[in-house]
C-alpha cells in the first residue's frame, strides 16, 4: 500500500488532531510543504489482528509527518490478543 497527499493549497498542509474536548486542534502540527508518500506491504489474507496492526502502523507513519503522535480513529486490540 502507498499513501500520498497531493496538496495545492496556498498554505502548507496541516494535519489536525483533537483536543481533550473533541475539537479540532493544530497546536502540535508541523506545517508540511511537501508530503512524502508512505509505503508498506500488507498481507490481506494473514491473521486479522496482523492486518489491523499493519493498517494502524501505516496510518501512524502518515500522521507522524505532520507532528501528530497518535492515531485516534483506528484502535486495534493489544498486539498480544491472539485467538
Amino acid at each position: 500500500m502507498r499513501v500520498g497527499v497531493e496538496w495545492t493549497g496556498e498554505q502548507p498542509l496541516t494535519i489536525l488532531t483533537k483536543d481533550n474536548l473533541g475539537f479540532a486542534y493544530d497546536g502540535v502540527s508541523t506545517p508540511l510543504h511537501r508530503y512524502t508518500p508512505v509505503e508498506t506491504t500488507v498481507n490481506a489474507v494473514g491473521p486479522a489482528l496482523d492486518y489491523y496492526w499493519h493498517v494502524y502502523d501505516l496510518a501512524q507513519d502518515c500522521v507522524n509527518q505532520g507532528g501528530i503522535s497518535h492515531v485516534l480513529m483506528i484502535q486495534p486490540p493489544a498486539r498480544d490478543d491472539r485467538p
